[in-house]
């Protein structure tokens, strides 16, 4: 039985205030393989690693980020809203977020709304587009990634369509993602046959589900508790190694 990786959502965003250095390195330190993020750009363009549309949930000011400039984003505190212990922490620009963790992460680009010539220029010039692959819930934003880079990663989703098959032929992808109320041994070997991986993603952190995705052979599992997963993986492997 191979290890599942982890892919952490917006990094540790349970220790740490979601897509910034600070959870980036949290979720590694904690043992995590891929770090999840989101991009959008600023009024001049600049490609920053943002959640929302708007940056008042979390930073320090209001409004868009799309009407603000690059001198006014890296302005902000990313991390003070989350707690005090973070206050100071700056909203990632892309290049220097990849650059920071190149050597010790893979990446889950989702793109929320950006240039995608520009996010791949980003991903190109510092060396991690092998290493990374993408999704948007925007079918714009995925085909723009996919014309400016068909040879990236594209991974879609149980949004798009409920079927590994036509996420392959239809949008490129090379990794489907499923929910795990659709988990099944048989979604698992169709993607699996179709030369594809299947990953899960699950916010909740039942033992039971954990255990059901390792058992059930997936490669991923998108997720915000690494902690407990991690320790439930090591229990399963180690007394699979035992017998």
């Amino acid at each position: 039985m191979k290890p599942v990786k982890t892919v952490c959502h917006r990094g540790a965003s349970k220790v740490a205030p979601e897509n910034t250095f600070a959870a980036a390195q949290a979720a590694l330190a904690l043992g995590g393989d891929i770090i999840e993020f989101d991009v959008r750009q600023s009024a001049d363009g600049v490609l920053y690693v943002m959640h929302d549309k708007l940056i008042d949930r979390t930073t320090d000011a209001f409004g868009p980020i799309a009407e603000l400039t690059a001198l006014e984003v890296d302005a902000l505190d990313a991390g003070i809203s989350f707690d005090l212990e973070f206050a100071g922490e700056e909203v990632p620009r892309l290049d220097h977020f990849l650059s920071a963790f190149r050597h010790r992460a893979g990446f889950y680009v989702e793109i929320k709304h950006a240039d995608c010539e520009a996010v791949v220029e980003v991903l190109k010039r510092t060396g991690t587009m092998a290493q990374s692959f993408t999704f948007s819930f925007d079918s714009k934003m995925r085909d723009g990634m996919h014309r400016a880079a068909p040879e990236m990663r594209k991974m879609v989703n149980w949004s798009v369509t409920d079927d590994p098959a036509v996420a392959q032929n239809d949008h490129y992808a090379s990794i489907y993602e499923t929910q795990i109320s659709a988990l099944s041994q048989d979604l698992v070997d169709r993607t699996h046959d179709l030369g594809m991986e299947i990953m899960v993603y699950y916010e909740g952190k039942d033992p039971a589900d954990f255990r059901k995705m390792i058992e059930f052979g997936i490669d991923y599992v998108n997720l915000d508790a690494l902690e407990l997963f991690l320790s439930i993986q090591r229990e399963i492997l180690d007394g699979e190694a035992a017998i």
